[in-house]
């Protein structure tokens, strides 16, 4: 009987142990950050993928992988972790076809999609600057398609069409300073705060204040 006991202890001792191990694991993971990314054929496979700090010392530190079956497992270094960064394959000829992505390395799995139209989600953070990036690739084309009907337009079509222009601008803009204003204490929100202040007017500068202490 007694050495039942010894030996039941033993096992829940050794499962204990186990159970620490698995959870120390899944909190080191948590705290981790990696990118899973897929890319729309297999020419790619081989080729490497970079992350690449959006600032930083040159030479910036950098993580990369390898390709493999139109798929990567990139896993980023402790020291590149909490940074805004650029994903890119590493050919520039393969670059017409592949369109860089701003990654932010925050803890958990960002989900790449990795084509002419790339895109990051997958972490809170990530999905904002995921929404920023739709919403502006939705401005740029209307913005755009605008200035080609105004090129060939008569003078009171012109005037329209600048009209137009100036009110889907407005709508833009708004948009984006909804989306720095919840997200000014965090480097998303301030990373597109420091691309779109130049249009903000003053008071909207003062509301946020984002670059006071």
């Amino acid at each position: 009987m007694k050495n039942n006991k010894i030996i039941n202890l033993r096992r829940f001792s050794v499962q204990l142990f186990s159970y620490s191990i698995i959870l120390l694991f899944v909190a080191c993971t948590n705290r981790g950050t990696v990118i899973e990314g897929t890319l729309p054929s297999e020419k790619y496979d081989n080729e490497m993928v970079y992350w690449v700090p959006f600032e930083g010392e040159s030479p910036k530190p950098i993580d990369s992988v390898q390709i493999h079956k139109n798929t990567f497992h990139l896993v980023i270094s402790p020291h590149n972790r909490n940074k805004m960064g650029i994903i890119r394959i590493k050919k520039p000829l393969h670059r017409l076809n592949l369109q860089d992505i701003l990654v932010f390395t925050e803890p958990g799995t960002v989900q790449v999609k990795f084509d002419s139209y790339s895109s990051a989600t997958g972490t809170p953070l990530n999905d904002v600057l995921q929404n920023w990036k739709d919403r502006k690739q939705a401005y740029d084309k209307d913005i755009y398609e605008l200035r080609k009907k105004y090129k060939t337009a008569d003078a009171n079509d012109k005037d329209k069409i600048k009209k137009e222009s100036e009110n889907i601008s407005a709508a833009y803009y708004d948009d984006v300073y909804q989306i720095v204003n919840k997200n000014k204490d965090n480097e998303v929100g301030k990373f597109i705060y420091s691309i779109h202040k130049s249009s903000f007017t003053p008071e909207q500068i003062d509301e946020l204040k984002i670059d006071k202490p």
